[in-house]
């Protein structure tokens, strides 16, 4: 929920963080307001220490006196862009899928060359990787808690881009007839339930899964064949 800009006076600077890393700190001799991209390393700056603060801590213990503390910034810095700690924290989410969409788009352009099928199961297996990231474990375990419970859950969800390509990638295989045909939102959903929903669950309540690359592949590998199977005999009965 969006609200009014609070503005105050500037915080002291943390003794953690040397001058030339201080966010919004000036070369020696300049005034006025920073450049372009002394903005955008400024609001770098505060997203990453913000994301390492709510991962690492949780939401409840994570403040924007904290925020402010870590950045070694004053408090209209912080303010200025998120007038409170649910702000900062959707700001934390959306960079983290900004991030994972340039991922999933950067896999699109490599792929260009691979029959339908074999791109849809390397976005699968990226999938499982991005699902598994502890980080994003971690601000997924806020969404599911904490953030639910303090803020209430009456807004409509809004569309799931990276289901949508998903999706899009299942029909593809299934115009190519290189997967079964049948219903498209049903393949789908069964394709992340066969294969990313049981070590995600894993991993939000606390277990580590598939901790090495080697675990995941195999997982995967075994995981790949028992989805095409059980395509396959859906389509069968």
């Amino acid at each position: 929920m969006k609200t009014a800009v609070k503005t105050g006076r500037r915080g002291r600077t943390s003794a953690k963080a040397p001058v030339s890393k201080r966010v919004g700190a000036r070369r020696e001799g300049r005034g006025g307001r920073p450049t372009k991209a002394e903005a955008q390393a400024i609001e770098d700056r505060i997203l990453a220490v913000a994301a390492e603060l709510f991962a690492r801590d949780g939401y409840a213990a994570t403040s924007m006196e904290r925020v402010v503390s870590e950045c070694g910034a004053g408090k209209d810095t912080i303010y200025r862009r998120y007038p409170s700690k649910r702000a900062i924290f959707d700001a934390v989410l959306e960079r983290s899928r900004r991030r994972i969409m340039a991922l999933l788009a950067d896999l699109q352009v490599r792929q260009s060359g691979q029959n339908s099928l074999a791109q849809l199961k390397e976005l699968a297996s990226c999938l499982l990787d991005i699902n598994l990231d502890p980080e994003l474990v971690a601000f997924k375990r806020i969404a599911a808690s904490e953030m639910m419970v303090a803020a209430g859950n009456d807004a409509e969800p809004e569309p799931d881009a990276i289901m949508s390509l998903l999706r899009t990638s299942v029909t593809k295989a299934q115009s190519d007839q290189r997967l079964v045909s049948g219903d498209t939102n049903f393949l789908t959903d069964f394709l992340i339930n066969s294969i990313i929903v049981g070590p995600t669950t894993l991993a939000m309540f606390g277990f580590k899964p598939l901790a090495s690359a080697k675990e995941r592949k195999l997982y995967f590998e075994k995981s790949w064949k028992l989805f095409l199977g059980g395509a396959a005999g859906r389509q069968d009965r």
